[in-house]
């Protein structure tokens, strides 16, 4: 009877010398954000070709379980590792984790097993990052938007930039800031989504450690998020404090 071939591995290196994901990781979210990459790390090397898709209820489950995060800290780092794209971000929006690094580090393990499997990275069709649960605006604003300028853009970008409490990976920031092309008014909506954000508590708590990285808040659409009772009240309150 034939062996079975393998496609999963037993171990990965562990550098000593942290990386640009690690630091991030860190400075974002402590131990939880560097305990969650080697254990995603871990998943990926038992899982067969070193790819995890979680469009399913349990392999989403599992990868909480096997990380031990809440699902929301998940979707944050998960979110962040596709923006700095320590995962790959195209299979991200997919809910598949590729991670091209891994793959390329375990390349002499597969040579020696000699038995002709390599990893390779799935290749999906159709991939659509627009939810169609969003707003008819949303998709309007994507079609509308594609014969502005360059150069209008990079100009918006700036004032974006300037705007943002969080100086943080800007060639990120204006990556994805290109791709969602915004015109003016939507520009105008970022910038007071931003003043308003500003003064709210998830932004203010710690001198501002979680206020998103520009990257993050621009792919997650943040300037579609509600606003707390309590900012919206302090915005209220601002006008008659000199009173």
């Amino acid at each position: 009877m034939a062996r079975p071939l393998k496609r999963t591995v037993d171990y990965f290196p562990h550098f000593v010398n942290a990386g640009k994901t690690l630091l991030i990781l860190q400075n974002e979210f402590g131990n939880d954000g560097y305990a969650f990459w080697f254990k995603l790390l871990a998943l990926l090397c038992k899982t067969d070709g070193q790819v995890y898709d979680y469009n399913n209820l349990a392999s989403w489950r599992l990868l909480l379980a096997e990380t031990n995060v809440s699902e929301d800290i998940a979707n944050k780092i998960l979110q962040l590792l596709a923006d700095i794209e320590a995962i790959d971000p195209e299979l991200y929006l997919a809910k598949i984790i590729w991670v091209q690094n891994l793959v390329d580090n375990l390349a002499d393990v597969y040579t020696r097993r000699r038995n002709g499997f390599v990893p390779s990275r799935p290749v999906i069709d159709n991939i659509n990052p627009v939810n169609v649960s969003r707003k008819p605006q949303t998709i309007l604003d994507q079609t509308r938007l594609d014969h502005t300028k360059p150069e209008d853009i990079c100009a918006r970008f700036e004032i974006f930039w300037k705007a943002y409490p969080k100086k943080k990976s800007k060639g990120q920031a204006e990556k994805a800031f290109r791709k969602i092309k915004p015109d003016e008014q939507l520009l105008a909506t970022m910038l007071a989504t931003i003043e308003r954000a500003k003064k709210s508590a998830d932004w203010l708590k710690e001198s501002g450690k979680y206020i998103p990285y520009p990257a993050t808040w621009l792919n997650a659409r943040g300037w579609e998020d509600e606003i707390s009772e309590e900012a919206r009240n302090e915005e209220e309150r601002e006008p008659h404090q000199w009173l």
